[in-house]
């Protein structure tokens, strides 16, 4: 059957692991390693869902007991039901910067849950996807840490990132495997108003914890594979991401189950560009509208430029509060442009007025590089 045909019930998962809305994060996350998942549905005493909770959640934010409750940590995810189309319902993830999607009966009762790797494994259904080759969606020059890191250092880039899987590699730049969140997460929070990594007789004890103690196996290709061995080789390994090395084994470029989702939902987009908001947490539309109209007058000034036509945006924000100050806010943006990618990052108290300056920079960062390719064909004979 083809991608195109196929509905959510054909593919998600019937009997999803879920949470109560009020159970400690110590539960929920003891149930989420339990049994494997790196996301749940938060539901309410009928089952209605209510909201959402994965390890993203938790790496954007400092300092918290384990104690708290799931509802005060959760976000509100939109919802589909089981016949809604695979295609679509890929659009609606990607654009809400998820990892999966409850799917709920007409009386908003959780049904099921469809995820990155259901759809990862759809995709094989479409051949025409499959026969890219991977050095087509990669990106390049991964961000990698040493198997002699100390873990914090793997978790500070996994937020920063905002990504839950790295490469580590050893002093010689070889791939040795990769370190996951969910496999370190009950090391780094505990019953304590900060995170620290274990205690003896009542007092701190700061341990030392290194990468490697939380090493797995790597999961990589070479540039030349075609996606379809991409994705297999990721589902036979169950993992999330998949590094791609040259003939000396050092990592060139990584492929996470996003970037493939994003790329397919890419190629299915009528028209414009895909652009994807993370991490601020309000439900207020207006503050998205301002956002929305802000980024598009910078993307029609980007979209002159020949060759470098935009296709893809997306703008994780981060929101830093301070007892008796105002939110700072953080931006990360991320633009992939018909011929090459941009990255911004920049903080203020004013989110549009942080939101405008790292459009503005981006624009100008594309102007330099096409000036740059201008004045290098002048300068050939």
């Amino acid at each position: 059957m083809k991608i195109e045909e196929m509905v959510v019930k054909d593919i998600m998962a019937k009997d999803p692991v879920f949470v109560e809305e009020n159970d400690v994060l110590s539960k929920v996350l003891s149930k989420m390693k339990e049994k494997g998942v790196h996301e749940v549905p938060v539901v309410d005493e009928k089952g209605k869902v209510v909201g959402y909770f994965d390890y993203e959640n938790l790496m954007r934010r400092r300092n918290i007991p384990i104690t708290a409750k799931i509802s005060t940590l959760m976000i509100y995810p939109p919802k589909i039901d089981e016949n809604y189309p695979v295609v679509d319902a890929i659009l609606v993830m990607v654009q809400n910067g998820l990892r999966s999607l409850p799917v709920v009966d007409n009386e908003n009762k959780l049904v099921g849950l469809v995820s990155r790797t259901d759809f990862t494994r759809a995709l094989l259904n479409s051949n025409e996807y499959m026969n890219i080759k991977a050095d087509e969606i990669m990106v390049e020059d991964p961000i990698t840490v040493y198997e002699n890191d100390d873990v914090y250092v793997a978790i500070e880039k996994m937020r920063n990132l905002n990504e839950m899987t790295l490469p580590v590699v050893d002093e010689h730049n070889h791939l040795k495997g990769t370190i996951n969140i969910d496999d370190i997460s009950n090391a780094l929070w505990r019953v304590k108003d900060r995170l620290t990594y274990g205690e003896r007789k009542g007092q701190k004890e700061k341990k030392e914890l290194y990468v490697k103690d939380f090493l797995n196996p790597p999961v990589f290709v070479e540039k030349n594979a075609k996606l379809k061995d991409v994705i297999k080789n990721m589902l036979e390994n169950k993992s999330y991401v998949c590094t791609v090395v040259n003939n000396e084994n050092i990592p060139i470029g990584i492929i996470t189950q996003k970037d493939i989702i994003e790329s397919f939902a890419k190629k299915k987009e009528q028209e414009g560009v895909m652009v994807q908001i993370t991490g601020l947490e309000t439900e207020d539309p207006s503050v998205f509208d301002i956002i929305y109209q802000i980024i598009e007058k910078h993307l029609k000034k980007i979209n002159k430029f020949e060759n470098y036509g935009p296709r893809n945006l997306s703008i994780h924000i981060e929101e830093h509060r301070q007892e008796g100050k105002e939110i700072d806010y953080t931006a990360r943006a991320k633009l992939v442009t018909e011929k090459k990618i941009f990255y911004k990052k920049d903080h203020d108290w004013n989110l549009f007025g942080l939101i405008d300056h790292v459009m503005e920079s981006l624009y100008r960062t594309v102007r330099k590089e096409k000036e740059k390719e201008k004045e290098l064909r002048r300068s050939m004979p």
